[in-house]
């Protein structure tokens, strides 16, 4: 057991930025299955709930509260494909604060420092008007994190550097 730590390596306003460098970064990885991509938006009241589940009828939605009145709603949809998250992804962020989580994956060994391959902490997210990976506070930018086995700092500027970009804030404890 355990969690992940998520390094940011680019906050953008502009999401096809965003979403270019995310499907770069998913090139660095290898899939040990590939359908493990889900959005979650949070609906903070009826309008937006409405409003995501119009989008995307198939998505699925949790309650916080005691009954289907107390907000917010978390909203989820699975999302087999890279360009079809990246459209869903679009839908919901001109909505409310979102992201799109893509696990499954393997980052690649990287001998010169010492480091395996890693499955179980591999993961890549794009939070929608946030700085953080629960979007928990609304920003004007989008953020793309790569997850890894927390220490793996070396990693995370691997990863980026894979890519022509580069960690820009300190990581934050992850799932």
């Amino acid at each position: 057991m355990g969690n992940t730590h998520a390094w940011p390596v680019s906050r953008t306003t502009d999401l096809a930025e965003a979403l270019a460098l995310a499907e770069k970064l998913l090139s660095v990885a290898s899939w040990y299955r590939a359908s493990g991509c889900y959005l979650d938006a949070w609906a903070r009241d009826d309008d937006e709930l409405r409003r995501l589940t119009e989008a995307h009828p198939g998505a699925r939605v949790e309650w916080y509260g005691q009954g289907h009145d107390d907000f917010p709603a978390k909203v989820g949809l699975g999302v087999p494909v890279v360009a079809e998250a990246g459209r869903a992804l679009r839908t919901w962020a001109d909505i409310t604060r979102c992201y799109v989580l893509w696990h499954d994956l393997t980052w690649p060994a990287v001998p010169e420092l010492g480091l395996d391959e890693e499955y179980k902490y591999a993961e890549l997210q794009v939070a929608c008007n946030s700085h953080d990976i629960h979007c928990e506070e609304w920003a004007a930018e989008h953020t793309v994190f790569i997850h890894a086995r927390p220490g793996h700092d070396e990693r995370a500027a691997w990863l980026a550097a894979q890519v022509d970009a580069r960690v820009v804030g300190p990581p934050e404890f992850g799932w």
